[in-house]
């Protein structure tokens, strides 16, 4: 029997998320009903039309807050130290997490997965990413995909990375994506630019997470994998492996890890790694 590929395409109804979303859903599943978004009450207590509530249980889902119990759903491990922290996402460390988890799930949120790990352009128009991704996806899938749901989630990636402050009309309808204040990709005219972010957003205790996350499959790393290999941090966050070198050094400082550059072996080894959900906390109750 042939495993199926688990894909998914156009889980958000064509709204990117949006500013306040995610506070929303967490305190809908914590102060109502973990199950929310399997009742009929969602717009109800969400206060957003019946699109929209499928939008927002999407982006949760996809970017690691809400996850499968069985056949219901539960806030993940993560998302209940952010509720507990910092429920208003103000701490950039908090939107770095939701990129993370987004950019790492193929399963749920495949064209983004594609993008930051198989897109490997740093300057490109729409139209090479719908072709290249395209192509990716008929290598992953083994058959033609909906042009037209490819095309949506395109869209809506490069709005979420990219939009800025633009509001529409009502000033309670903020269409802003936080992910875009990370500053990831740049656009010029039609052309768009994926751009190492300001390294002072990004504390150590983020690459740390990413370190551990790895660590809990892998005894030892090589750099070359840390920055180029599958979720890279060159993948995920665009950084080159100048940038990656520094932070392991501060890493290696700290006494987290291990560097060993001698005879060109460029490893790295675990020295007091810890579970990602406990850096987190740590990070947060610092």
């Amino acid at each position: 029997m042939v495993n199926k590929v688990v894909y998914k395409l156009k889980g958000h109804e064509k709204f990117p998320l949006r500013e306040g979303w995610m506070t929303k859903g967490l305190t809908a599943v914590k102060e109502n009903s973990p199950h929310i978004f399997l009742e009929n009450n969602g717009p109800d207590i969400l206060g957003v039309g019946s699109n929209m509530v499928k939008s927002i249980r999407y982006w949760m889902q996809a970017c690691g807050m809400l996850e499968k119990d069985g056949n219901q759903e539960r806030i993940s491990p993560i998302a209940e130290i952010i509720y507990e922290k910092d429920k208003d996402f103000e701490d950039v460390f908090s939107l770095w997490l939701l990129h993370s988890n987004l950019a790492k799930n193929r399963d749920q949120a495949t064209v983004w997965y594609m993008f930051f790990n198989m897109f490997k352009v740093d300057t490109f128009s729409k139209a090479d990413i719908q072709s290249k991704i395209k192509l990716e996806l008929f290598n992953f899938v083994g058959q033609h995909v909906t042009e037209s749901s490819v095309n949506d989630d395109i869209d809506v990636l490069l709005k979420m990375y990219t939009k800025g402050n633009i509001r529409n009309d009502d000033p309670e309808d903020k269409i802003i994506c936080p992910l875009s204040m990370l500053g990831l990709i740049k656009k010029e005219d039609e052309i768009y630019f994926k751009v190492q972010p300001d390294l002072r957003k990004i504390d150590n205790a983020l690459i740390f997470y990413e370190l551990s996350c790895m660590f809990k499959k892998e005894q030892s790393l090589s750099i070359e994998r840390i920055v180029s290999g599958e979720n890279g941090l060159g993948a995920i966050y665009n950084m080159t492996m100048v940038t990656v070198n520094q932070y392991l050094d501060n890493l290696e400082a700290l006494g987290f890890i291990h560097v060993d550059r001698t005879a060109g072996l460029d490893m790295v080894y675990p020295i007091n790694i810890k579970d990602p959900t406990e850096v987190i906390m740590d990070y947060y109750n610092k």
